[in-house]
């Protein structure tokens, strides 16, 4: 292993240990890095690691992308164990999965900044100072992955507010409040209450679509029948939790 790649400070100021186990993207940002790509990391309570997309330079660097949508190429119409577990491909379109974003996401503080693309190539976000899944589970698979969200900034609209304290739902696991499975109706996977105001993992509609909230929507921005070009969730520590 090039130690020096993972951290070029490590022989000077920092112990072999610290380098090669870094619990998430702000680690490694910690440590020196500074270029966007994909890197191996280790949370508290995931020894064995996973590989994530560390995007470096988005407003101070530092973040683990756990989500990204941009052309279409990766069906997100899944299944329960696709998402616990994670899909897609890691440089292009990918979830994370929901055991991975849990180990992250228990181990600090961490924030959620969310990054938004139509097809005029305008942007807009939305940064939440408060993110976790399942942190108070015992068994966050059973519980369903409740989503813990609050302190909005920027200026996408708050449409994920509704969501907070939602077990996740898929087409073949019904944890919402709607009478029918929103994840079934809305052609998605979420944290989905009766039903939704954002649905990020909904189809790929490319742009304005005919049918009702079931594309990649962030309604307060561009409503209920305007499927993204581009989406990205991410998080990190918050920086008074930042090594």
């Amino acid at each position: 292993i090039k130690f020096d790649l993972i951290c070029p400070q490590y022989k000077a100021i920092r112990s072999l240990v610290e380098c090669s186990r870094p619990r998430d993207c702000g680690d490694l940002y910690a440590n020196g890095q500074r270029e966007d790509g994909i890197y191996s990391v280790f949370p508290t309570h995931y020894p064995s690691g996973f590989q994530v997309y560390c995007d470096m330079t988005t407003d101070g660097g530092g973040w683990t992308v756990i989500q990204r949508r941009e052309d279409g190429s990766v069906n997100f119409f899944r299944g329960w164990d696709s998402y616990r577990e994670g899909f897609g491909k890691i440089t292009g379109e990918h979830w994370l999965g929901l055991k991975q974003i849990h180990a992250l996401s228990i181990q600090g503080n961490y924030e959620l900044r969310i990054d938004l693309e139509d097809f005029d190539n305008s942007t807009a976000y939305a940064q939440y100072g408060m993110f976790g899944v399942g942190l108070f589970s015992v068994d966050p698979d059973d519980d369903g992955y409740p989503l813990t969200v609050g302190d909005y900034s920027g200026n996408a609209g708050d449409a994920l507010l509704k969501h907070n304290g939602m077990k996740f739902t898929t087409k073949d696991k019904d944890n919402d409040h709607s009478e029918n499975n929103c994840a079934s109706f809305y052609h998605g996977a979420w944290w989905y209450r009766n039903c939704h105001t954002s649905n990020l993992n909904g189809q790929y509609l490319r742009g304005q679509h005919t049918s009702y909230a079931d594309g990649i929507e962030w309604s307060t921005w561009t409503g209920w029948q305007y499927s993204l070009k581009f989406s990205e969730m991410k998080i990190r520590p918050t920086r008074d939790e930042s090594k």
